[in-house]
């Protein structure tokens, strides 16, 4: 089984290192990626790309981070699917997600647990080195909270090539000043980033089957045609959240069909009301929108649509209608 841990120097320097974090809301999932990133800033040799991931807001919901790290420019703009090194901050979150999904054989693992690395291997099935550290017991110590973000951060500093201890824990002060938190919080963190490190538990493991944590098939667009974000998610001149003028509303007319199936309407319409159904010819026939039902005449359709099908029209003297054909 090749380590990818005995490899990280190269692939720094040729495809880049992918790192993806998991947790729950309140775990410090996104601010581990944060940190790591800014170290990596700091450095003028280094690429970097992070981006964290929300499904709900609700408190205890899952999270991601994900972070790219290159000497080379990063030309990919996707969510990482195949990381290199997975991170999981909180046990219970692998009931409802499975943070070493797309890991390749011989990967490297970093829990926050009080296991060791052999048993979080058998208890989660893992090919490669499993790096465990009890964070939340750490953090016990210091922030009388259980926390263990800060101490998976001192294990990827430790871990990674030419990441360095101490720029780690300036750069961390800055974030966490950046956060506007109380001087005594930020040199409990700092304090406490220290005291992790040296503390990891590490061992090389095969438990693994051949069809643990394959990534999910991509089921298709079915009856949909794949489209493409509008120009107009990111101006500043249009709003999707904003409501149509007073006087106004949305129109769909096709009376010569043709409309040529391309779905752009339906992907960008931020409250799904256009009305469309199967074609055997063009793949999927757009015929109207639910204007009654939440169209805030946000415009998404009219500057998407090829054939120029929608349009903001005058509301008729009833002011009201359903499906508008």
């Amino acid at each position: 089984m090749e380590m990818i841990a005995s490899r990280l120097d190269d692939l720094l320097a040729t495809e880049g290192l992918e790192i993806r974090a998991d947790g729950r809301a309140g775990s410090g999932a996104v601010l581990t990626m944060q940190a790591l990133a800014a170290v990596a800033v700091a450095n003028p040799r280094l690429h970097v790309q992070e981006w964290p991931f929300f499904s709900s807001a609700r408190k205890g919901a899952p999270t991601r981070g994900f972070l790219r790290i290159s000497r080379r420019p990063i030309a990919k703009a996707s969510e990482i699917t195949h990381p290199h090194i997975a991170c999981l901050l909180d046990e219970g979150v692998t009931t409802t997600v499975d943070f070493a999904q797309g890991v390749p054989h011989g990967g490297i693992f970093i829990l926050n647990t009080t296991r060791s690395p052999e048993d979080g291997a058998r208890r989660f099935r893992l090919s490669g080195r499993v790096v465990t550290i009890d964070g939340d017991g750490i953090a016990q110590r210091f922030l009388k909270k259980p926390i263990g973000n800060i101490s998976l951060l001192a294990c990827l500093t430790e871990l990674l090539p030419g990441f360095d201890q101490e720029v780690t824990q300036e750069r961390l002060r800055w974030l966490l000043g950046r956060r506007r938190l109380p001087a005594s919080m930020i040199e409990a963190n700092c304090n406490l980033f220290a005291a992790s490190l040296g503390c990891a538990n590490i061992a090389d493991c095969d438990e693994a089957g051949p069809t643990d944590h394959q990534p999910s098939p991509f089921p298709g667009y079915g009856d949909l045609a794949p489209g493409a974000q509008s120009r107009l998610r990111l101006s500043r001149n249009n709003l999707t959240s904003a409501y149509a003028r007073t006087g106004y509303r949305l129109k769909f007319a096709d009376p010569e069909g043709i409309c040529n199936g391309c779905g752009h309407c339906i992907v960008n319409c931020p409250e799904n009301i256009i009305e469309f159904h199967p074609d055997p010819a063009i793949g999927v026939r757009v015929t109207g929108a639910l204007i009654t039902q939440y169209c805030k005449l946000c415009h998404e359709c009219i500057a998407i649509c090829p054939k120029g099908l929608f349009t903001e029209a005058p509301l008729p003297a009833e002011g009201k209608g359903g499906s508008q054909q």
